[in-house]
């Protein structure tokens, strides 16, 4: 069974893994679907056109974080902890969880909700695929290299507009 792991960033430096949480199912598939059926109004075939509605300003910013809480190397720092928590609850009062399927939401929350001494925190939504703060492995060291930072982002940072010293998100999920 696939699993999602939560991930302690030290930004530009390093990351390590912080929790896991059985059933991957519970993490990005419970926002894209949710958001997928109210924003494109279907399930299927609309993956595509989900990623971009991060910048839709007619979309609530809370439903816009998660989502992109749910983006490949993105990470909320520690300042925004409360705002994340804040976001995460918002959303799941607008999409309550289903009793029958899994959702890791409410606990992600929690975590946030406890202020972790931790830089920031980012979420490999599902282990099926490779961590995307890995760096690619290195045959010599027989071990990953550090991630490429400039490839990794503060989700606030840009939900704010902020200039950051990395790659935009606004090119890799338009």
């Amino acid at each position: 069974m696939s699993y999602t792991t939560i991930k302690a960033i030290w930004p530009g430096e390093k990351h390590e893994d912080l929790q896991e949480l059985r059933n991957g199912w519970g993490s990005g598939p419970v926002i894209w679907d949710a958001m997928c059926q109210k924003y494109l109004g279907a399930r299927d075939g609309v993956i595509g056109k989900l990623w971009p509605l991060w910048k839709d300003q007619a979309i609530p910013e809370a439903h816009r974080a998660v989502l992109m809480m749910t983006y490949d190397r993105a990470y909320v720092t520690k300042k925004d902890y409360a705002r994340a928590a804040a976001d995460i609850r918002q959303f799941l009062q607008d999409f309550p969880p289903n009793d029958g399927r899994v959702n890791h939401w409410p606990a992600l929350a929690a975590l946030f909700e406890t202020d972790p001494d931790i830089p920031a925190i980012g979420l490999h939504c599902t282990s099926v695929s490779e961590d995307p703060f890995q760096g690619p492995w290195n045959e010599e060291k027989e071990e990953y290299d550090p991630p490429d930072w400039e490839m990794c982002y503060d989700i606030y940072a840009e939900i704010d507009g902020e200039k950051v010293p990395v790659r935009s998100v606004r090119n890799s999920k338009s």
